[in-house]
């Protein structure tokens, strides 16, 4: 037994299941560049290197108007910008509004002593808001 189809009885039925994916992968490649060039932006936000300390109880802070960065050569930055201890001296000497908040950003490989000498100097120029900057830490697991 042999079985034909019988094209000429049968109606056309569309133009099949066909689906153009060319505006879904457009978009999928659009929103892949853009979100590779915000995070290539948001890495590079930072200019200073410092491996900061990791605590657990760590409180965030208001947008501050001093920030000293030491990285692990030993170099001060103030606000972004190279420094010498006595350029800092002066510079916080000079500081009028001694009431604003002086964050301290040390590597965690810089030794104490250089963290406690800017502090020495930041006091003896009467800022009595000090904060030291930290990575935070996931929490303990209670035994």
């Amino acid at each position: 037994m042999k079985f034909k189809k019988d094209n000429k009885n049968k109606k056309k039925k569309g133009l099949g299941g066909a689906v153009d994916l060319t505006p879904v992968v457009d978009t999928v490649f659009n929103l892949l560049i853009f979100f590779a060039l915000s995070l290539n932006f948001a890495a590079t936000s930072g200019s200073i290197s410092v491996n900061l300390p990791k605590a657990t109880s760590v409180e965030p802070v208001k947008p501050q108007e001093l920030t000293i960065n030491i990285d692990k050569e030993g170099k001060l930055f103030l606000d972004k910008n190279p420094i010498s201890i006595e350029e800092l001296t002066d510079r916080l000497e000079k500081t009028s509004d001694k009431n604003s908040l002086i964050i301290i950003r040390a590597d965690s490989s810089v030794t104490h002593g250089k963290v406690v000498e800017i502090m020495d100097i930041a006091r003896e120029a009467e800022f009595s808001r000090l904060a030291i900057a930290v990575e935070a830490a996931p929490p303990k697991e209670e035994k």
